[in-house]
């Protein structure tokens, strides 16, 4: 196919686009401008979805100022296409192909019905199926949060909804440890990308999580990503047409310390045209809030905070998954704020003294939520001087009316949580709000320190002595550390069980396995960070392998970030890490949300070493062992010095107690105030519940699966029962061309989520998965189904009689990320035509039709149409006549409902930003911005003939 710029081309797989114009190209790609929606995008020439707009003589041809003229010669000048004919006031004129209007209305499935090109019923029928299902699709607001392999649990359906629908959404999640907040920030890149609010998404991890990130993202979310490091940028810079490689790819996933090690990189990333950032582990980014003195240089970690600064600075949408503001400290947690707004988070003094007026509002919704679930009891005169001060007029008065409306008590606290708080720009949830999480059971084991390490001071002082050895043996500490015997010994106990080992430093971790193998014959996975993504990827899954997988994995501390060994249950400390942050991620490594069993958390330690102080510290005064301390940190940043400084038990003791005070203090204070307004705004139960109910409705699996079988019946695609609710299904020799995401091997599949929870090897297919996704366009975009023959027997309808059933499709054009199917999805209008030239639609229905069709041979249908031509075009006309008479109503009612539906999200917004400044104007202007668009997209909106069947009584 020769390109030349200028040619207009129709995009085969999405007629929405409306007509392309070849703005340039080269020997392997062709860039083509969709000026009706703004886009411009490139295909490769070989596998291009395009076709040549080719108009034909007597065809009408609309030039873009609007004017139409009915084409009566047509010239060819350079590869470029000059139509000659008459304007609809009879003046002769010329429409260059480069004129031809944006947006056009293609008659493709009328110039096959009059060519007695006629479709089998089944592939009318499965058309018309497919187009019910692609417009209850495009109106959900759930579309791309229910098609997930994951658990529907109510917090994480609130965060990605709440964020998922916005535009270029900047937030913070920072859910505590176990409940998924990995899942919600792929929920929401997952639903931005199907609804084509983003396009280009930039995730930026850990070096130790980029094929972690990768894996998750195909296995439970269906998005193929494309993993960059600096050998495939140099590939794709030396053998394709892309100078910048970044633009090469719409999903790109890359390590933070590519970027850290290359400036060019970085310039280059920040040149590509991103929609959406994502950077996990953000609370290791960190802020240096000052100036360099000369001479002075900043950590790795200072220059990732910078580096992320200037991308957020120009990426419209930003999520940051990080530690809890609890962890990270007032200050740390205002840094990633800044992220997000710098204008609104500037001055960190003000942003403390904000927050000091939230624990009178919390206590106030405290005592609404009570009212709301029934107890009259609580005062108004209290929850009106709690919020006296803290909000307008209004709501004092709406507070003292309760009693007359108690319905509006749910309003008020949604008022409240939204005017209040960072609850807009951070979702944090706790265990305490998020009930499924396992118990924690420890085991403690006092072991009597080797004399190796007594006569050795710094390995006393330790929490990992083994390293401060200095002898010719690098191994000999493994005959004389009991806790090498200790660990033995429980892994031979708990043979039949999996165990976690995890060991602060990896060349402890590998002498350990080298110690099980020599000394005990025994294999374990190890886990370090010196492995390659691979390998580490390998030795995860031999540990996961029930059956013929190690029962043992030994890791480094890096285990214990971004992994999930949930499916095992006993988790050994072989030492003590020396922060608890890191503690508790270890743990989290087992204690997760869906976690089935009770935690056995084994803990040796060496008695009179720095190991027996860390771990009463860790036990008494914060009791981490058995339950999250959210004060942890703050406890620990109080006491480090002396925590390191401590040598004798009685002061050890007193530690322990001021510890443990300290922190029973600082767990009161989050109880109340802001802890309880992030609580209550991170998943508002009664709106969190009901999503999961709607999103159950919505999946649908049942008719689905019903759905998928005519879809593999006609496509010539097997399948047969695996087990029960799950199938197989596989490609055959008699297959009907292409049938998208199937293997050539074939694969298996089921429609049912607990099902494919409980069978990670299973593909679940979902109305969100590419495979239906593509199946319903490529049903929708091709020409077989546009036209059917049937005859009505026994109808009760007088023999002889001819019925043209046409239907149009309704839909504006407009840039994707408008969401125009949101405010307008698509109509299908029917009109059945008569003889007489009138529709009889609403009397002989879809239903009755159904009851009484049957097909004919091929030649009985074409002799039919060639004897009724005259008819059939006759009805067509006045079909087209009665679809162009309707359209001003339907765009009428169409625009009111866009504007009402868009006014009311810009009113909403205006109401929160006047009371809360996480609000950004951005938001609104991009609302004010689409209505303008929509009501422009709506008023050019033609209707396209889609479909005809031909019926005739018998």
């Amino acid at each position: 196919m020769q390109f030349i710029t200028g040619q207009r081309y129709i995009n085969n797989a999405d007629l929405q686009l409306g007509l392309g114009r070849v703005v340039g190209e080269n020997h392997r790609m062709v860039k083509v401008a969709f000026d009706a929606v703004d886009e411009e995008r490139i295909y490769a020439k070989d596998s291009a979805p395009l076709s040549r707009y080719e108009p034909q003589v007597d065809d009408l041809l609309q030039h873009k100022d609007g004017w139409k003229l009915t084409i009566h010669e047509i010239k060819n000048l350079n590869g470029l296409n000059i139509f000659f004919g008459v304007k609809e006031n009879g003046e002769e004129d010329v429409i260059p192909e480069s004129e031809i209007t944006d947006n056009i209305s293609l008659d493709r499935p009328a110039d096959r019905l009059l060519n007695a090109q006629i479709d089998k019923q089944k592939w009318y029928d499965l058309r018309q199926n497919a187009r019910i299902h692609q417009q209850r699709l495009s109106r959900s607001a759930l579309y791309g949060l229910t098609g997930c392999r994951t658990a529907l649990l109510p917090h994480q359906l609130y965060i990605a909804h709440s964020v998922g629908k916005r535009h270029a959404p900047r937030v913070l999640l920072a859910d505590e440890v176990g409940l998924g907040k990995t899942i919600e920030a792929c929920l929401i890149l997952h639903q931005q990308l199907l609804t084509n609010r983003a396009q280009r998404a930039i995730i930026i991890v850990p070096e130790s999580l980029t094929h972690q990130w990768m894996v998750e993202l195909l296995r439970r979310f269906n998005l193929q990503v494309s993993v960059f490091d600096e050998e495939k940028c140099q590939e794709i810079e030396h053998s394709s047409g892309f100078e910048n490689p970044f633009e090469s790819a719409q999903l790109v996933l890359l390590p933070l310390e590519m970027i850290l090690e290359s400036p060019v990189r970085e310039e280059q990333i920040l040149a590509a045209k991103w929609d959406l950032m994502v950077v996990d582990e953000a609370h290791h980014l960190e802020w240096f809030d000052g100036e360099l003195t000369e001479g002075q240089t900043v950590s790795d970690s200072v220059m990732a905070y910078q580096l992320i600064e200037s991308f957020a600075k120009k990426i419209p949408g930003v999520l940051l998954l990080t530690a809890t503001p609890e962890q990270l400290g007032r200050k740390s947690h205002f840094a990633r704020l800044r992220l997000l707004d710098a204008d609104r988070y500037h001055d960190f003094d003000q942003f403390i003294a904000e927050e000091a007026e939230f624990e009178s509002v919390a206590d106030a919704i405290d005592l609404l939520i009570q009212r709301v679930n029934g107890d009259d009891q609580v005062p108004l005169n209290t929850i009106h001087d709690q919020l006296k001060g803290h909000v307008h007029q209004d709501m004092l008065d709406q507070i003292a009316s309760l009693n007359e409306t108690p319905e509006n008590g749910l309003a008020l606290i949604n008022q409240l949580l939204d005017q209040h708080g960072t609850g807009r720009v951070l979702f944090r949830n706790t265990r305490h709000s998020v009930q499924g999480f396992p118990q924690r059971a420890l085991y403690d084991d006092a072991l009597e320190s080797p004399e190796i390490y007594q006569s050795n001071q710094q390995a006393m002082a330790s929490l990992t002595p083994e390293i401060h050895l200095e002898c010719d043996d690098p191994l000999q500490w493994l005959d004389n550390d009991p806790r090498v015997k200790w660990l033995v010994g429980k892994s031979k106990q708990l043979k039949h069980e999996k165990i976690l080992v995890i060991a602060s430093q990896a060349q402890t971790v590998l002498q350990l396995e080298q110690h099980y193998r020599d000394q005990h014959g025994i294999h374990v996975a190890v886990f370090h960070e010196g492995m390659s993504l691979i390998e580490r990827d390998q030795a995860a899954a031999w540990f996961a392998d029930l059956d013929n997988g190690t029962h043992i994995l030994l890791c480094s501390e890096i285990g214990s970030e971004g992994r999930n060994f949930q499916f095992a249950h006993h988790l050994l400390f072989f030492d003590l890490p020396g922060h608890p942050d890191l503690l508790e991620q270890r743990i989290g490594r087992l204690d997760r949300i869906g976690q089935t069993e009770t935690i056995q958390i084994h803990v040796p330690y060496l008695k009179h070493t720095a190991q027996e102080k860390w771990f009463k510290w860790y036990h008494q005064g914060l009791d981490l062992f058995n339950k999250t301390n959210p004060a942890a940190h703050h406890v620990f940043t109080a006491f480090q010095s002396d925590l390191q400084t401590t040598l004798k038990p009685a002061a050890l003791d007193d530690l322990i107690e001021k510890s443990r005070k300290l922190s029973d203090e600082l767990l009161l204070s989050m109880t109340r105030g802001r802890d309880r307004l992030l609580e209550y705004n991170s998943c508002r139960p009664l709106e969190a519940a009901l999503l999961k109910e709607q999103a159950e409705a919505f999946e649908q699996s049942a008719r689905l699966e019903k759905f998928m079988h005519k879809v593999f019946d006609l496509f010539n695609v097997h399948y047969e029962e695996h087990r029960s609710g799950s199938e197989i299904i596989r490609p055959t020799d008699e297959m009907h061309g292409y049938f998208p995401y199937l293997l050539e091997d074939g694969m298996t599949i089921t429609y049912d989520r607990e099902i494919a929870l409980a069978n990670e090897t299973f593909h679940y297919i979902t109305w969100e998965h590419p495979m239906v996704t593509e199946v319903l366009e490529l049903i929708l975009t091709q020409e077989l189904g546009n036209t059917a023959f049937a005859v009505l027997q026994n109808s009760g309808l007088n023999g002889g009689q001819i019925f043209l059933e046409c239907r149009y499709l309704i839909q504006s054009t407009g840039n994707s990320s408008m969401q125009l199917s949101r405010y307008l999805p698509p109509v299908n209008q029917r009109f059945l035509m008569a003889e007489a030239g009138i529709d009889v639609g609403d009397k002989l229905t879809e239903n009755l039709i159904r009851k009484f069709k049957n097909s004919v041979p091929m030649n009985v249908a074409v002799e039919v149409l060639k004897a009724k031509i005259s008819v059939i075009k006759r009805l067509l006309k006045k079909a087209d006549e009665l679809m162009q008479a309707q359209l001003p109503a339907l765009k009428l009612e169409a625009e009111q409902q866009v504007k009402q539906s868009i006014s009311n999200e810009i009113e909403r917004l205006q109401q929160l930003a006047s009371h809360n400044g996480q609000v950004r104007d951005d938001e609104i202007e991009y609302l004010k911005n689409s209505l303008e668009l929509a009501q422009t997209a709506i008023g050019q909106t033609q209707p396209q003939l889609d479909s005809i069947r031909v019926l005739v009584t018998m």
